[in-house]
């Protein structure tokens, strides 16, 4: 049965002082390197027929560790950058909260639908990145793939593949370098496993 394993980057500075990125280009810091290395002895044992990125560096920098020691080239997509933040990106959390008060409220209560300015919805990230993810997954009908994505992104896939609605996407936690596990065939989907991190430890 094929799998697909949803990893998120990691730890970017932005991260560590809860910065929106979106699609800003940040790239890995000290401990995301580390974390990378661990998610590539985590896949030492795995199977792998192939690896896809977020064309950003801070995921293409985790799938290219993983690659590395799994002898695979990481292919690239736009697919599955991030969702733009808009203007909030390089925004700390909390100043944001303070200068956007009733969209930050909107936006978390409502991300289907709830653009921010210059931004994109979950539902805009959908349509943007579920496409691809099908027609990447028809390609192998038998094989197990890695996608290394960003928290977003990922909410977004897990939503969709899992038949929830996108405004629950909030409530599912995305650790950075974790790692979700779909079963799929066709167009069924089986979660196995979310947000593990033990390999961090």
């Amino acid at each position: 049965m094929a799998k697909l394993y949803l990893v998120r980057h990691g730890e970017t500075d932005y991260n560590n002082t809860y910065r929106f990125q979106g699609q800003t280009d940040i790239a890995l810091n000290e401990k995301g390197i580390r974390q990378a290395e661990k998610l590539a002895q985590y896949f030492h044992e795995i199977p792998l027929d192939a690896i896809y990125t977020s064309s950003l560096q801070r995921a293409r920098k985790t799938a290219e560790i993983i690659g590395n020691a799994k002898n695979l080239k990481p292919i690239a997509t736009d697919a599955l950058r991030e969702m733009s933040f808009g203007i909030w990106e390089n925004m700390n959390s909390e100043v944001i909260q303070k200068k956007y008060a009733k969209e930050w409220k909107d936006f978390f209560a409502n991300p289907a639908s709830v653009t921010i300015p210059q931004g994109e919805s979950m539902s805009a990230v959908q349509k943007r990145a579920y496409p691809e993810v099908k027609q990447i997954l028809d390609r192998y009908p038998e094989g197990n793939l890695v996608f290394v994505a960003h928290g977003g992104i990922i909410r977004v896939l897990m939503c969709t593949m899992l038949g929830l609605d996108l405004n629950r996407a909030w409530h599912l936690h995305v650790g950075n370098a974790s790692v979700t596990c779909f079963y799929y065939w066709g167009r069924s989907y089986t979660l196995d496993f979310a947000n593990e991190t033990l390999h961090l430890k």
